[in-house]
């Protein structure tokens, strides 16, 4: 595979959605193939200086739109990638042609417009936590199923009195350490302080409190699963996003998807893996190069890739991975 793929094709959708949307565009796109340790990958704050030397390039624009998909990543990432974008331009707008979900919804809280199309999604922006258990062992806890169980022996039973809530609280503690239990509350209380903060950065309505409360409460506590996808017409008018959302054009919305189907193709995300699909008859090793996410522009890309050598003997098939990291292109035709 080559390691730019189809760079022109890519680079026709970014000019046409810059021409439609009348802003410069990045894209932020992630792969999410399976199988997951080999083609996942996740937002993190490496992705920060490949942005920032986007903007050397760029410059401060008037406006600024970024092609977002993604599956989630750390929630230490987005403050520091928003709060450097909006560094670079007076307005900023997140374009969602399909996935962005946990900490991409957080990137999304950020701008001052979310636009979606009738499949993107966002998400709740509580996630499952690892923490060491037994013997050191990960141990993975959905923060939503410790405040559920809260909500289930105080709501649900109807538990008010003081002997029996310490009943349930010690049977809670009983199954979770207090440390673990600790450390959920105290990633709970980050994830809204994050979200909040985030939100502060461009809303100014009358009401400006009431509605970061009220989309806040909804994406970390109230729509209850983490796997509960948010379509535009309940971001806008259930989580509280109100205005915020906006339904692109049809036009728009063709070329956004159009988008998004240049960068599948090179992510290869609907293609199953398989991984002796690529031995040739009597072959016993073969290189394979796969591109597992973009940060892209008109003026530069960044390819997170993996470099792998598939091999057989004795009727097994091994992949090994070589090398995985961000490898960066220049982009050979200048902008218009």
């Amino acid at each position: 595979m080559s390691g730019k793929g189809q760079v022109e094709k890519r680079q026709e959708k970014i000019k046409e959605l810059e021409k439609l949307r009348e802003s410069k565009v990045i894209v932020y796109m992630m792969g999410d193939r399976a199988p997951t340790n080999l083609f996942h990958t996740r937002i993190a704050l490496d992705v920060t200086p490949k942005f920032f030397k986007q903007f050397q390039l760029i410059g401060k624009t008037k406006k600024l739109s970024l092609f977002l998909y993604s599956t989630g990543g750390v929630i230490d990432a987005p403050w520091p990638l928003v709060n450097l974008i909006r560094e670079y331009c007076d307005e900023f707008e997140v374009l969602i042609p399909y996935k962005c979900l946990s900490a991409a919804t957080m990137v999304a809280l950020g701008a001052d417009k979310i636009v979606m199309t009738p499949i993107g999604q966002l998400s709740p922006v509580n996630p499952t936590g690892t923490f060491p258990g037994e013997a050191g062992k990960p141990v993975q806890f959905s923060i939503e199923d410790v405040l559920g169980f809260v909500d289930f022996v105080k709501d649900k039973i109807g538990i008010k009195e003081q002997e029996p809530l310490k009943e349930s609280l010690h049977a809670l503690v009983s199954e979770i350490k207090p440390s673990i239990l600790g450390s959920i509350n105290r990633t709970h209380s980050l994830i809204r302080r994050l979200s909040e903060n985030l939100l502060k950065l461009h809303i100014k309505t009358i009401d400006k409190e009431k509605q970061i409360k009220g989309i806040v409460d909804n994406l970390t506590h109230l729509l209850f699963s983490h796997l509960h996808f948010v379509n535009r017409r309940e971001a806008r008018d259930v989580v509280g996003f109100g205005d915020f959302v906006e339904y692109p054009p049809e036009n728009h919305e063709q070329a956004m998807m159009a988008c998004y189907y240049a960068y599948a193709e090179d992510l290869e995300l609907d293609k199953p893996f398989v991984p002796e699909q690529l031995l040739s008859e009597g072959q016993t090793s073969v290189n394979y190069n796969t591109m597992r996410a973009f940060i892209e522009s008109t003026l530069l890309t960044h390819i997170f890739e993996s470099d792998m050598i598939i091999s057989k003997r004795d009727q097994q098939v091994n992949v090994n991975v070589t090398f995985q990291g961000w490898r960066e292109y220049e982009v050979t035709k200048k902008r218009e």
